[in-house]
């Protein structure tokens, strides 16, 4: 899960538990109003139908009882006399239905089942319905009633229903509204990680210079990109240490390494025959190791060298001629391990590129391929270009590289088989010094094998602007 996502969670959650609770505190406050409102009501009904039954009682100009029940017909109210319970008036309503006793100054809220028809004759169906009720004292003419009155509160229940749905609603929408913007905020809250991230990745051993850029706020995302390049100038300074030391070393050795092979090889041509077999012998070994220290030396100083660049200056390169010549060097070695070599170029493929860096690179593909070949063995030299660039492809049978060890075989120092590798004099820098000189040319690199089978090593160059297709 991102840092997007649970940021936008986070505020999601607690928005919508607050909503939540505001909601809840809001449908108590708005639940009670229509209760208050329906209790006014009820009390105002019962003054007035209690004057009205008093009035009838009074006066023989009163309105008749029929009257009256015509007037209160959606109402169940009885009217009884305080300490006799002498009933006074029953609505025909309360004839009907029986409701549960409330004492006076109380009300409640009951169920019970009613005829549809006797509150809107349209309606027939029969169910149950929740009453409010409420028992009013009233002191009128002397006389003290308790009116206890009571109506349905279908339109209530219907409100109610209405707020709740009106509510979930407004959670739903305000939910879909808090995830939206949430979604922006915690985007625009991460920007500036985001485009730290992307500097970083660009940042490697070749733009160790660069920084990223934390202007002058006082915020966590500034102190973070300083805490960085704090690190990336660390970084950079043991990374020129350890390059330059690499060079000094190499360097150092290279002298005294070419006098000893020159030792070496003067004892051996001035005093070989007087010398024991087995001091020859070992005169000869103790050249081998030396000419092989003096080629490693040599490819840690391209390789240093290489390393330090950041372009090369670019002139056209005629690689054909180049890969042409590189092989007819080869072919003596190959024929002395019974290797065919199959060549297949173009008449004329040219790039924009350092000559010398590229027949480096080639020369070192053909080395391998010719190194770490089966007697009796073959190597196939291709080339092909299209609109944008030229393919050189080496391939040859061998041993091979399991597909694990692949994406290793350009680092530095790496090899595959160590025994193979020191028998034929392999440092394990031979494709490190091509991907390097490859990189430099803006071109490509890629590496197949198959373990006993075969090995494929394919180059990708851009084609400068004035190659003529053969």
């Amino acid at each position: 899960m991102t840092v997007k996502t649970k940021i936008t969670l986070f505020i999601v959650g607690a928005g919508l538990v607050s909503s939540l609770l505001f909601s809840v505190v809001v449908f108590y406050e708005l639940l009670e109003q229509p209760f208050k409102l329906l209790d006014t009501v009820l009390k105002e009904e019962a003054y007035r139908t209690a004057s009205m039954i008093l009035k009838r009682q009074s006066t023989s100009e009163a309105a008749s009882l029929e009257t009256v029940d015509n007037m209160v017909h959606a109402y169940w109210i009885e009217i009884y006399e305080q300490g006799t319970n002498k009933i006074l008036y029953q609505s025909d309503l309360a004839k009907r239905v029986k409701l549960p006793p409330v004492k006076p100054h109380s009300r409640t809220i009951a169920r019970a089942v009613i005829s549809r028809g006797q509150i809107k004759p349209d309606r027939d169906r029969s169910q149950k319905s929740t009453f409010r009720i409420r028992s009013v004292p009233i002191e009128l003419d002397g006389r003290s009633l308790v009116v206890k009155i009571a109506r349905t509160m279908e339109k209530l229940e219907d409100e109610i229903w209405e707020l709740v749905f009106g509510i979930a609603a407004g959670l739903i929408f305000s939910t879909l509204a808090l995830i939206v913007i949430s979604r922006f905020m915690a985007g625009k809250i991460l920007q500036p990680i985001g485009r730290m991230k992307d500097l970083a990745q660009d940042i490697s051993e070749k733009n160790l210079g660069q920084r990223i850029p934390h202007g002058d706020g006082r915020d966590e995302f500034s102190d973070l990109a300083r805490t960085i390049n704090r690190m990336l100038d660390r970084l950079q300074c043991s990374f020129v240490k350890q390059r330059d030391f690499l060079f000094d070393t190499s360097h150092e050795l290279k002298t005294p390494l070419t006098t000893m092979r020159l030792t070496v090889d003067e004892i051996c041509t001035s005093d070989g025959k007087n010398l024991p077999p087995f001091v020859r012998d070992n005169l000869l070994r103790l050249n081998n190791q030396v000419l092989r220290m003096e080629r490693l030396v040599k490819d840690l100083l391209n390789l240093s060298s290489l390393e330090t660049l950041t372009g090369i200056d670019p002139k056209p390169v005629q690689v054909t001629e180049l890969l042409s010549s590189l092989a007819g060097e080869y072919k003596f070695l190959a024929d002395a391990q019974n290797i065919k070599m199959d060549i297949r170029l173009p008449m004329r493929l040219v790039t924009q590129g350092d000559r010398e860096k590229l027949h480096r690179a080639f020369s070192n593909i053909l080395d391998n391929a010719i190194k770490y070949n089966f007697d009796g063995g073959q190597i196939e030299l291709t080339g092909d270009q299209s609109a944008a660039e030229l393919t050189v492809t080496i391939a040859n049978t061998g041993p091979g590289v399991a597909e694990a060890e692949i994406p290793r075989v350009y680092d530095q120092f790496y090899r595959v088989e160590k025994s193979r590798s020191i028998q034929n004099g392999g440092s394990g820098l031979g494709l490190a010094i091509v991907k390097r000189i490859v990189e430099l040319h803006n071109g490509k690199i890629s590496f197949e094998s198959k373990q006993e089978t075969w090995t494929r090593v394919t180059v990708s160059l851009p084609l400068s602007r004035d190659t003529v297709l053969a």
